[in-house]
């Protein structure tokens, strides 16, 4: 029985050295299964789903031609978001064309989040400081935090390209539509790359300027390559630094579509290893938690963000809103250009209507608004959201780093700080939402449409976006601040899952309506939910009263 014991000590010991509590990468691998099982579970979902639905709607050879045929005649403005069409009458071009291209954005920004956080935030906590004293080498900390990351994104996208070759065993009826294991695996290889990028120039910049600064820089870059890439083709301007985009690099490389090149990985993966190395060197170099500040331009009135709780709440989070307002106000400003060419070339595709009817019902998709309405409005929620989750991080991070201890020495009850705070913090997201707001209707009035709409509809993106603040918040109140952001970008990704696959997977009505996405209308059109803005607005104030409520009953968290 001993001999017995020691042998299953010596497994598990082998076992939690790789999972579980045994070093320091098998606890943070241990502590990122959510997140992983999130990606992939819910991506793959999207995955399955686009799938099926391509294979019961164009089910001929006919139907598909004239799909690819419509396609390609999209204006140049759409093409360049989704990228050159490569056999997109097959299923897995099409899968390449309309799903897995703009997956580096989405799972870019989780790699932003979490290679911005895992050394500067554990430093602004203190927590690295106990493990500096247990004997493991800064190089080597460093290095397994990143390898964190870096094996769980594996994980996620293994999931992912098992998905689609799945699928098109399940789904494929045409001669065509298999898709080899071997390319899905190469696909998604070439996904991973380019989605690693922006999280490895936050993961290098964090020991330097810190948590917030670099996911925002990080975040930026990620938006400003996609853009870049997107429409260097078609705009002038962007056309001679059109080198600089990453995605830019493998934009060949779609063996999901038949078109392999394996060689432009190479310069993406180095580059990958070089922004690593260089958070690796500068974590080693530099004081743990020692940062420089970026210099920015003071706002009138905020006296710095020293003048009071509210003040230095927005102060804090007005750059991560600046930067989320205007990169989804950019993504909808250029959809709004093309609304029209778009919508036109949608009319042309026989069966189109059965496609989106089963995705997005009740969207008159021949409007400018309809398009607006079927191609930005429910990504824009998505990233509002993760965006708003940002900010709260943001806001809890005063709690978690033990600054709030010092500002609660002073004359100020907890309650009153999380009102004030929190008011800051929606001020942030009125910010976020105007900006947004006015880019779109720009767009709108540049293609000759109405930019009322438009705007009205980004304001109710805007009181969503409050509503997940307030929870956050209140989460963040009641519970802990180690919750509050991740609670909040949970339920945006869950939100948006749930709405763009809900009807399209025939789930009933009442786990439908749970998504706050379903009783906000469909405002870009016109078509408003009342009683679901009031409760937006209820959620967002009632919110941060719960969380003042919450932190006044609760001992502060380390």
């Amino acid at each position: 029985m001993a001999i017995e014991s020691s042998i299953a000590g010596r497994r598990w010991g082998r076992l939690s050295s790789i999972y579980g509590f045994g070093s320091v990468f098998a606890k943070g691998l241990r502590d990122s299964r959510r997140a992983v099982i999130g990606v992939g579970v819910g991506i793959g979902l999207i995955v399955v789903v686009t799938a099926s639905q391509i294979a019961i709607q164009f089910p001929t050879e006919t139907d598909r031609q004239q799909l690819a045929n419509s396609m390609t005649s999209l204006p140049a403005m759409i093409r360049g978001l989704l990228g050159e069409p490569i056999n997109i009458d097959r299923l897995g071009g099409f899968l390449s064309w309309r799903l897995v291209n703009f997956l580096p954005v989405m799972i870019g920004l989780w790699s932003v989040l979490a290679l911005s956080d895992t050394l500067a935030g554990e430093a602004a906590r203190g927590s690295l400081e106990f493990l500096g004293t247990s004997g493991i080498s800064r190089a080597r900390l460093a290095s397994e935090k990143a390898l964190v990351h870096i094996v769980g994104l594996t994980i996620a996208l293994l999931m992912l390209a098992l998905a689609a070759w799945l699928s098109s065993v399940a789904f494929g009826r045409l001669p065509g539509d298999e898709i080899s294991l071997s390319a899905a695996l190469s696909q998604f290889l070439g996904v991973g790359l380019v989605s690693l990028v922006g999280g490895a120039i936050a993961f290098a910049l964090a020991p330097i300027l810190g948590r917030s600064a670099a996911a925002g820089i990080g975040a930026i870059a990620l938006f400003a390559a996609y853009v870049i890439n997107s429409y260097a083709p078609v705009l002038p301007s962007l056309a001679s630094i059109e080198g600089l985009s990453w995605f830019g690099w493998t934009a060949g490389h779609r063996p999901m579509a038949g078109v392999s090149d394996p060689g432009s990985l190479v310069g993406v993966a180095a580059l990958n290893a070089i922004l690593l190395g260089a958070g690796v060197l500068a974590f080693v170099r530099r004081d743990v938690g020692s940062t420089v500040a970026l210099p920015s331009l003071g706002l009138p009135g905020l006296g710095g963000g020293l003048s009071g709780p509210t003040a230095r709440s927005f102060a804090g989070r007005l750059p991560a809103a600046l930067a989320w307002g205007l990169g989804i106000g950019v993504y909808g400003l250029f959809i709004a250009m093309s609304a029209s060419g778009f919508s036109a070339a949608l009319s042309q595709i026989p069966g189109i209507a059965r496609l989106i009817e089963a995705f997005y019902p009740g969207i008159d998709w021949r409007s400018a608004g309809g398009v607006l309405q079927l191609a930005f409005y429910t990504y824009a929620l998505l990233f509002a959201g993760l965006g708003v989750a940002v900010l709260v991080g943001g806001w809890a991070s005063d709690e978690r780093e033990r600054r709030l201890d010092i500002i609660l020495a002073g004359p100020i009850s907890r309650a009153r700080w999380v009102l004030t705070s929190g008011a800051g913090l929606l001020g942030a997201v009125v910010v976020m939402t105007f900006i947004t707001a006015v880019l779109v209707s720009l767009g709108a009035l540049l293609e000759g449409d109405d930019p009322g709409r438009p705007f009205v509809g980004a304001v109710v993106i805007g009181l969503y976006a409050a509503a997940l603040t307030g929870i956050g918040v209140a989460v963040g109140g009641l519970v802990g601040p180690g919750l509050g952001a991740g609670v909040t970008g949970g339920l945006a990704l869950g939100f948006f899952l749930l709405d763009v696959l809900g009807s399209a997977l025939r789930l009933p009505d009442t786990i439908l309506q749970v998504s706050l996405i379903k009783h906000l209308g469909q405002p870009i059109i016109g078509t408003f939910d009342v009683p679901g803005m009031v409760a937006c607005l209820v959620l967002a104030a009632g919110g941060v009263v719960v969380g003042a409520w919450g932190l006044s009953r609760r001992d502060l968290r380390s």
